[in-house]
């Protein structure tokens, strides 16, 4: 791209920076809807569906119009050109989605320069949010389960870990994460291993994993293919039967089918669960059954996507009968607390992290069904990764 065009861009993302109608606010939704990711994209669109169904199109006195973007795969590059068109041709005034957090990252100097607030439904990586004053964080920050999964393993009298991890930042993190509070209260890192993402056969893992002798297992890979196809290896090897093993989401609710019963048993950490029975959760299943069919499954990727669209709302009620105020926009959301189907939140008024409940949740067989059930609950987890890496 010529330096010409460069600024001819930058400018035109100045000009129409902010300057929503006042009786109609665009939301652009940048989302994997084909493509390896499509569930998560599928998802995404489930959950603004259900919120819309429950509480309509407006906010305060502004309409809002949701425009769709696809990504397709991973690709940072696409996902800056698709936020610059949806913020210049579509003159959308917020931005979510963001499956991965390298498409965040990728975004984090276009919102800058347009002041365009940006919700993250899903994205984890801790960094993000110090890239850009104008990004939220509506699902978790990676180091929160981590810690979770440290703790209840300490909890559990577990002494000796192994850390199996997919190699690209998230598990990296979680890496990290894990191996510094487990350390910090007491226990021991026997093995670690980084597994390339292209890995279909898992078994030599599983034989370091099992020739180790660890007694407690720690986790985190992408969901699908990958993670079934790393559980049989463990199972393969006995170790899901003699040996804790606590993942994060790799066996969500609506991946449970893939799973035979050997996943009984098995623990993850992370901020929802389906067998939650707050009211919030109860009507938020139902309206996704009502739309979608009784045996639909709901997870976590269609949790925080919903908390987006309720941080969305509060950034376009607050703005009045005025012209959209992305600096009212972000105060709005700062310190807001509010019960959602994944529990209580709140948005860290500093550092605009998500405040939320991590769930243990282990697999168990509930009337002839798998289903994730909740073992254990630390309440309203905080941001560990900024007190580890103070600015």
């Amino acid at each position: 791209m010529t330096l010409l065009k460069r600024a001819a861009i930058a400018a035109a993302l100045m000009v129409v920076a902010g300057h929503a109608t006042a009786d109609e606010v665009k939301v652009g939704v940048i989302g994997q809807f084909s493509g390896p990711y499509a569930l998560a994209g599928k998802q995404l669109r489930e959950s603004i569906d259900v919120y819309v169904a429950q509480h309509g199109t407006k906010a305060g006195s502004h309409d809002i119009k949701f425009v769709y973007k696809d990504i397709g795969g991973s690709n940072p590059a696409l996902a800056k050109s698709l936020a610059e068109q949806l913020i210049v041709k579509d003159k959308v005034s917020i931005l979510t989605g963001f499956f991965l957090s390298p498409e965040a990252a990728a975004v984090a100097p276009v919102i800058n320069e347009t002041k365009t607030p940006s919700v993250l439904s899903v994205s984890s990586a801790p960094q993000l949010l110090r890239m850009s004053p104008y990004f939220v964080r509506a699902g978790e920050n990676i180091w929160q389960p981590a810690y979770a999964q440290a703790d209840f393993a300490i909890d559990n009298g577990k002494k000796r870990a192994y850390i199996a991890v997919a190699d690209y930042a998230p598990g990296h993190e979680v890496q990290e994460a894990f191996t510094r509070r487990f350390k910090e209260k007491g226990g021991e890192i026997v093995g670690e291993d980084r597994m390339p993402l292209s890995t279909v056969d898992f078994a030599a893992f599983a034989e370091r994993i099992a020739n180790a002798s660890p007694d407690v297992v720690v986790t985190f890979l992408p969901n699908g293919a990958p993670s079934v196809a790393f559980f049989n290896a463990l199972t393969a090897r006995g170790i899901t039967k003699s040996t804790m093993v606590i993942g994060i989401a790799e066996t969500d609710d609506p991946d449970l089918h893939l799973f035979g019963p050997s996943i009984i048993g098995v623990y993850s950490a992370i901020f929802y669960s389906g067998s939650l029975d707050n009211p919030e959760n109860v009507a938020f299943k139902k309206v996704m059954a009502e739309k979608f069919g009784e045996d639909h499954r709901v997870g976590v990727n269609n949790a925080s996507p919903y908390d987006a669209i309720q941080l969305i709302y509060r950034m376009v009620e607050a703005q009045g009968d005025g012209d959209f105020d992305p600096e009212k926009a972000m105060s709005s959301v700062k310190g807001y607390e509010w019960k959602s189907p994944t529990g209580p939140k709140r948005i860290d008024p500093t550092t605009r992290e998500m405040n939320h409940n991590i769930y243990i949740r282990q697999v168990q067989e509930v009337d002839g069904k798998l289903q994730n059930v909740v073992v254990k609950t630390y309440e309203m987890v905080g941001n560990p990764w900024a007190d580890a890496h103070p600015e």
